[in-house]
């Protein structure tokens, strides 16, 4: 069954009443939507029960290694970059270093919980991986993205994986050593450190949810890039996930739709596992210039043309409801 999906972020269901929920369920569903997608550490059980009641699915989502509310109350968690400082705020974007285990370990139990008190349809991995804005930081016409993290937590972690002992000195002179003289081995870590949560989460929802659905979300950078900045590993993450999302953002990117089957095809190669991309239906603020109609069918052909895709999920959901672009969705699925 190919899955057409539309991703609403909590603040978009939380307050709504019965009513309105059952009538934004049927507009998405007129649209040709038959699986809805969202993220966050609770869920009302009653928003989930009118999907299911007019036969749409309600997959869930994990925000892993993004939260300011902790950073404020635990700044041991904010990544470091090479220079030693304080990795910067990007617009609303900062991350968390994935290292730290207590907080690891805290959203795990958080995935526990979620998956045992609500009738999900399947769970979603969202913010799986290292620090990096990389809606701003990938851009064609960005300077080279910031690596992160060299806090002392994650370089204790490296040193007892790979059995190296880091020379003494200043933040920047470690961080300039490592990826100097063992940047291989800094990947690898920073590889097995995601792969081994992603672990974890999978056999978190195989016990409570057994032959529902495990996705990631999959930066769509290239492959070497995706491996040293996010740890993100394809082959390694293939043994857990069922199913990989690439967040296909075209038009935030500066690229043209012709690029999201250059990603698609790089990341077939990487894996047998199917792939549903989250794609861009507009632009995600009012600086950013609005996209065409003719752009928005293209980047609905082209991604429900790939030979690996089962679907798409449109992002974000409500989008659809202006500019014509629910329309154009399901004359497209028409087809």
């Amino acid at each position: 069954m190919t899955i057409v999906g539309a991703y609403l972020g909590a603040h978009v269901w939380r307050d709504w009443n019965l009513e309105e929920a059952r009538a934004e369920f049927s507009r998405f569903q007129r649209y040709g939507v038959n699986t809805i997608f969202s993220e966050a550490d609770h869920y009302r059980r009653d928003i989930i029960q009118i999907a299911h009641d007019i036969g749409l699915r309600f997959m869930g989502g994990l925000t892993c290694f993004k939260n300011d509310a902790v950073l404020s109350r635990s700044p041991e968690l904010r990544p470091v970059g090479r220079d030693g400082q304080l990795r910067p705020r990007m617009n609303w974007y900062v991350g968390i270093t994935p290292t730290h285990q207590p907080y690891a370990q805290s959203r795990l139990e958080v995935l526990s919980n979620m998956t045992r008190a609500y009738e999900l349809d399947g769970i979603w991995l969202d913010f799986i991986r290292w620090p990096l804005h990389w809606e701003q930081e990938l851009r064609a016409d960005t300077p080279v993205p910031l690596e992160a993290s060299f806090d002392d937590h994650s370089l204790e972690r490296f040193s007892r994986y790979s059995a190296i002992d880091i020379p003494a000195g200043t933040t920047k002179l470690k961080a300039d050593w490592i990826l100097r003289a063992h940047r291989r081995e800094w990947i690898d870590f920073k590889c097995h450190v995601i792969t081994d949560f992603v672990a974890q989460a999978k056999t978190i929802v195989k016990t409570s949810m057994p032959d529902k659905p495990f996705g990631l979300d999959i930066v769509p950078a290239r492959s070497s890039q995706r491996e040293r900045l996010l740890g993100q590993r394809l082959p390694a993450l293939s043994a857990h996930a069922d199913c990989f999302s690439p967040m296909l953002y075209h038009h935030v990117l500066g690229f043209s739709p012709a690029w999201m089957t250059e990603v698609l095809d790089e990341l077939a190669a990487e894996t047998a596992k199917p792939l549903l991309p989250f794609v861009q239906v507009d632009a995600f603020s009012q600086n950013d210039d609005a996209y065409s109609a003719r752009e928005w069918d293209e980047v609905l052909r082209m991604t429900l043309s790939h030979a690996r895709t089962v679907g798409l999920i449109a992002f974000t959901g409500e989008m659809l409801h202006v500019r014509g672009r629910g329309r154009s969705f399901e004359e497209q699925l028409g087809r």
